[in-house]
């Protein structure tokens, strides 16, 4: 269905023509008609490893769009989520197809040049997690106040649990009693400047199990 906006302008679908209004003015383009083909072994794999690497970042695109739009120019959600599925397109992906799988700890939340948690350490105990590094501040990349922030992406619930904290801190702790038992979670971290447009490359720190164990990256 179309909506008349004046006599020469409509919004919509009109047979096989359809009308926009888009940020630069109305435009027309002919509808994409539908390929009767079956999609070839190529275009089979890489709809495949689309889907598994949006499948996968889907939980994480707050931080993401944070994360990632500070690298760009435009700022936008599209293009940081794209940029980090670019990313993981190209180094995370692993296997042939059709037994392919993401390796979490090649994938990036985060991309800038703040600089990284040194010596960042991962320990648990019993239901809580715990991220230790080196306060150390650059002169030339990073400040006291940094935020650091800690993301927990339980893949059983697909959601994701923030703790945040400061550079200077040195420490960040986070309970995670409320996820499920026997459930896997990957651990990363972020850092960003004080007003979250500069980032750090984001860190793989390890897999909790809450069983409870821990597998380090």
């Amino acid at each position: 269905m179309a909506r008349l906006l004046d006599l020469l302008m409509f919004s919509g679908t009109v047979g096989d023509v359809v009308g926009c209004k888009g940020p630069h003015g109305f435009y027309i383009r002919s509808r994409p008609r539908r390929s009767d083909k079956a999609p070839s072994p190529k275009q089979q794999e890489a709809r495949g490893k689309l889907s598994l690497a949006m499948g996968f970042l889907k939980p994480l695109k707050e931080m993401i769009y944070m994360g990632f739009a500070g690298a760009h120019g435009t700022r936008s959600k599209t293009t940081a989520m794209n940029a980090a599925a670019s990313h993981l397109l190209n180094y995370a992906m692993e296997g042939e197809f059709p037994d392919i799988t993401v390796n979490p700890a090649a994938v990036r939340l985060s991309r800038g040049t703040l600089m990284q948690l040194p010596d960042a350490v991962l320990e648990q105990t019993g239901s809580e997690i715990t991220v230790t590094w080196l306060p150390f501040v650059s002169p030339f990349s990073g400040h006291a106040d940094d935020c650091v922030m800690v993301a927990c992406y339980n893949l059983q619930e697909r959601s994701v649990t923030v703790g945040k904290a400061v550079r200077s801190d040195g420490l960040a702790t986070l309970d995670l009693s409320e996820l499920p038992v026997d459930s896997t979670s990957l651990i990363y971290v972020c850092v960003a400047d004080r007003d979250l447009k500069r980032f750090s490359n984001s860190q793989f720190l390890g897999r909790v199990d809450m069983g409870f164990s821990l597998h380090r990256s």
